[in-house]
């Protein structure tokens, strides 16, 4: 996967660019809030259909602009492609491929992959549940973008429901309702908790191979997964059964608290060292090692799925470590699209820096 050429028009903070990538490693730097972090989040917006800082779409469109967009032409094993997003300050926001228009998200996720690794990664282990279910959906859709789908289906009943739990409606009602609504949710939960097992404990073996070249091979990691259901079903239909029957036996205790306590969207993974809970026996140190093995391990999976790596991107990451977990990331990502940012650019010598990107105002020059 090589991403080649990006356009921006009224991007955050970038009037207009259009940025040409090589092959290997791409160095972007300038001062802080120069906006080398915008350029990241467009290349990553392809990949997975939204930004990896959890903002707004309308938050993306530089200051009092009423829309903005971007174009991303990249290459894989088969053909060169280019996809085109739109943003607006008052209307949804329009996908492009080939500059036909795709009204499906599902349709549009899985043609261009990426892996972000960002200093608020670091603390993955550590901060709270939802980082780590991002981290994991994100990862999913692109390499299932049917994914996509469920988890909009199941966010909107989930709205449905606590509305109804809130209102002023009998008792008796709610749980009319709810019985119906659970029917509904189990189709996409099911789906969200299976796909999600699967892809954690692929996870956990391929970031336990790349933990153990990290720390010699003295720590063992291992992923478990906290989901609503504790059982790891053989298909996504007998997850739906199940989930199921969990959402229906919690339906008192909602209708009592009149609110959504339980489901996919409670669900969490941890992730322990030699038997241990990293998030509270780790060191510092073992903690970046490990999320370290989690973003490596995530491109080898996209890899092994889809015959090639996907692009990497490092948003000035490398001063965020030491100069031995530097030297693993430069190391294990030799031979792939590479696209870093960054202040200092001494953390990027004795790597083989194809391309220099410099950002002022918004504004991008090669160096």
């Amino acid at each position: 996967m090589l991403a080649e050429r990006l356009k921006l028009v009224n991007f955050r903070n970038n009037e207009y660019s259009e940025i040409n990538f090589t092959d290997g490693v791409n160095v972007i730097y300038g001062e802080n809030a120069a906006g080398k972090t915008n350029i990241l989040e467009a290349v990553f917006y392809f990949a997975a259909g939204k930004s990896f800082r959890g903002c707004k779409d309308r938050e993306l469109l530089r200051f009092g602009c009423d829309a903005a967009a971007a174009f991303l032409t990249f290459s894989d094993r088969v053909k060169r492609a280019e996809m085109g997003l739109k943003l607006y300050k008052n209307h949804r926001r329009e996908f492009q491929k080939d500059g036909v228009k795709v009204t499906k998200l599902s349709e549009y996720l899985g043609a261009f992959r990426a892996v972000v690794f960002t200093p608020d990664h670091l603390s993955l282990i550590k901060g709270q549940p939802e980082n780590r279910r991002r981290f994991a959906d994100l990862a999913i859709c692109q390499s299932y973008p049917r994914y996509a789908s469920y988890l909009s289906e199941y966010n909107r009943i989930l709205a449905q429901k606590n509305a109804l739990l809130k209102s002023e409606a009998t008792d008796a009602y709610k749980y009319d309702m709810l019985a119906v609504y659970n029917e509904k949710a189990s189709f996409s939960a099911g789906a969200i908790s299976f796909n999600r097992r699967r892809f954690l404990k692929q996870l956990s073996a391929v970031a336990a191979e790349e933990h153990g070249e990290i720390s010699g091979g003295g720590e063992a990691l291992i992923i478990r997964y906290a989901g609503c259901t504790e059982e790891e079903h053989e298909s996504a239909e007998e997850a739906r059964k199940a989930m199921l029957a969990y959402l229906n036996s919690k339906a008192e205790a909602e209708v009592t608290h009149r609110m959504c306590l339980f489901g996919v969207h409670r669900d969490d993974f941890s992730v322990f060292l030699n038997g241990k809970n990293a998030r509270y026996y780790a060191s510092q140190g073992q903690q970046r090692s490990a999320v370290l093995a989690l973003k490596l391990a995530e491109g080898e999976m996209s890899k092994r799925a889809t015959g090639e790596y996907p692009v990497f991107l490092f948003d000035d990451i490398l001063s965020e470590l030491d100069a031995y977990r530097r030297e693993i990331v430069l190391k294990k990502t030799a031979g792939r699209q590479v696209i870093i940012t960054g202040c200092e650019t001494d953390f990027f010598e004795g790597a083989n820096v194809e391309n220099r990107l410099c950002v002022k105002d918004g504004k991008i020059g090669n160096r």
